[in-house]
């Protein structure tokens, strides 16, 4: 990585040579078509990364999705107890550690080569008009470093703190602590709001695919909820979270997608596919949501590759088990009966007796019988009409509630929740879910109908929350809001890895102990979550597992049919091969 990052600034700065084929300093420099161009391959670089296959990995850490399949290491990850990361140049999925380290600091140094033609070498970009649009540049450039500077904060406990001002020829780079990350990157998100909101001519037009822009107040707005997300979600525990400055995290979520302070009314911050091969698309989603084994009609015929785990229908229905009875999963059926809500988000899952991919022989109770129907696009999220979300107001909302919370405003996060998915409100796309275009699932934008006063408890409040995340949130922002809401609030089951390691790959190159994370015998140490606070125990401590606080007319049932044009199949008996191809 070190190796590539030099190369690309020396190879950036020193190009003098005409060549037909490949862009000189002076073309670029000259261009502002060809340096949009360059920015948006370091957003595709950091995008990427953010919505990775990958994710499906640190999403089952937060128990959003189950497996007992050995490809991707999608076991490791979902197996109880949890097993320490295995971090080693040896392991067979590397990519899992080694996919966003790699993306992010990418990113890092395509923004640095703009930062310093600009800051330190005073270059000025003017467009066709002849308007200055140095500033332009240079806030795009700024969001894209403090963006990857911050998701290299959300992920790893320390990474690379590289700015303009490094130089490959006399200085060493060294690891700084994620909490450097993340002040850094916070930095760099305040100067990129700070020059547009200065610009007349702003316009954010490079993320991967440019038929998608959008104006300075939209840009704002997006920058703002990032800032909310990435500083809240600094503390891997509830401890750290206390430490939290969330007057600040409130003051920026307010300004964020549809806070009370936004400028536009953007409500969705996602950018359109590329090609229907993949060149750009949502990898999260698309290896969350899709079919291998059988088929979903008739009922029980067929199961996901991925299943929902039990957390998600659990926050729907409290008296739901936390883990699946052993004595309900067979090789060939999964007997648990379905739940029950008062919530109608029940159904965006179908219900399945067929266990799909799952093996009770590596473990019954990871067993699942929903799969998300509200995010199944035929197994294949490629077509040009969906698209990469990466923020949505919906989790602004949540940002917004958990501030209040925190900055003792409990009557503010009760209103803000009951307007939010959790009681009236609905989340914003600006397209239709493929399930819903297909007639799969008839809404997949739904209410809660949940009504707080402000006078609940914090776990009730941390349920409302979670219920949201787990429900809601689930790949709409890409890797991985759940799990960093549940990290701070001690939610993550005991043994869960908090954050990830640097690559073993990395390390070994620069000479360093290769180190990790996780498993319960290292409970409560850094990087470790101690369960005290596991969301197996929560509806307990929420009171939300006595018959008097059960919801009492529960009318919805996840759906146990849909239609018979979902044909997906495949051998429920072998893991899937082909690491990294389409899968459909």
């Amino acid at each position: 990585m070190l190796l590539a990052i030099a190369a690309f600034f020396a190879g950036c700065a020193d190009l003098s040579v005409q060549n037909v084929n490949d862009p000189t300093k002076e073309a670029v420099e000259g261009n502002p078509a060809n340096q949009t161009k360059l920015l948006a391959g370091g957003f595709y670089d950091l995008t990427t990364a953010m919505v990775s296959q990958h994710g499906v990995n640190i999403n089952m850490i937060a128990d959003q999705n189950t497996s007992t399949n050995n490809f991707n290491a999608y076991w490791d990850f979902t197996e109880e107890p949890r097993r320490r990361l295995t971090n080693t140049t040896s392991y067979s999925n590397t990519d899992v550690f080694e996919d966003f380290f790699e993306g992010a600091n990418s990113a890092v140094a395509t923004a640095n080569l703009f930062i310093n033609n600009i800051v330190n070498e005073g270059q000025t970009v003017t467009n066709d008009n002849g308007d200055d649009i140095t500033n332009d540049i240079l806030a795009q450039a700024y969001f894209l470093r403090g963006l990857s500077y911050g998701f290299l904060g959300l992920m790893y406990d320390q990474g690379y703190l590289i700015d303009e001002n490094f130089n490959t020829a006399t200085d060493e780079p060294s690891f700084v602590p994620y909490g450097q990350l993340i002040d850094a990157s916070i930095a760099d998100l305040r100067e990129a709001i700070s020059l547009a909101a200065g610009s007349s001519t702003f316009t954010f037009n490079a993320m991967p695919n440019p038929v998608d822009s959008w104006n300075a107040q939209e840009f704002q707005d997006i920058v703002n909820s990032y800032a909310a997300r990435i500083m809240a979600g600094r503390a891997r525990t509830a401890e750290e979270r206390d430490g939290l400055d969330w007057q600040t995290i409130l003051d920026f979520a307010q300004k964020g997608l549809g806070g009370p302070e936004s400028l536009s009314d953007l409500g969705v911050f996602s950018n359109q596919n590329i090609g229907s091969s993949g060149e750009f698309a949502n990898y999260l989603t698309d290896w969350s949501n899709f079919l291998v084994a059988g088929s979903l009609f008739p009922p029980g015929q067929g199961n996901g590759y991925n299943p929902t785990d039990v957390k998600a229908i659990h926050m729907l229905d409290p008296s739901y088990p936390v883990e699946y009875p052993a004595d309900q999963a067979s090789g060939g059926e999964a007997g648990l009966d379905p739940a029950s809500s008062d919530d109608p988000r029940l159904g965006y899952y179908i219900y399945t007796t067929n266990p799909g991919f799952l093996n009770p022989s590596r473990n019954a109770n990871l067993y699942s019988n929903y799969f998300s129907l509200r995010f199944f696009a035929d197994s294949d999220w490629w077509p040009q009409e969906n698209r990469v979300i990466f923020f949505t107001d919906t989790e602004n909302d949540l940002l917004i509630a958990e501030a209040q919370l925190m900055t003792g405003n409990t009557a503010g996060a009760a209103m803000t929740l009951n307007n939010s998915t959790a009681g009236t409100g609905e989340t914003t796309l600006g397209f239709e879910f493929p399930a819903e275009r297909k007639g799969y699932i008839e809404d997949a934008t739904l209410s809660g109908g949940h009504t707080m006063t402000g006078a609940e408890t914090m776990a009730q409040f941390q349920w409302a929350l979670l219920r949201e995340y787990s429900v809601e949130i689930h790949t709409l922002g890409g890797v991985s809001s759940p799990w960093f809401f549940m990290r701070r609030h001690d939610l993550l089951q005991e043994g869960s890895a908090t954050m990830l390691p640097v690559p073993a790959s990395e390390l070994e190159i620069l000479g360093m102990e290769i180190y990790t994370f996780g498993g319960p015998s290292f409970a409560g140490q850094a990087g470790t979550a101690s369960g005290a606070n596991s969301w197996k125990n929560l509806a307990e401590k929420a009171g939300m597992t006595s018959s008097a606080n059960l919801n009492s007319e529960k009318k919805y049932m996840a759906p146990t049919s849909v239609p018979e044009n979902i044909r997906v199949t495949g051998s429920p008996t072998a893991d899937v091969a082909g690491k990294g191809a389409r899968h459909n």
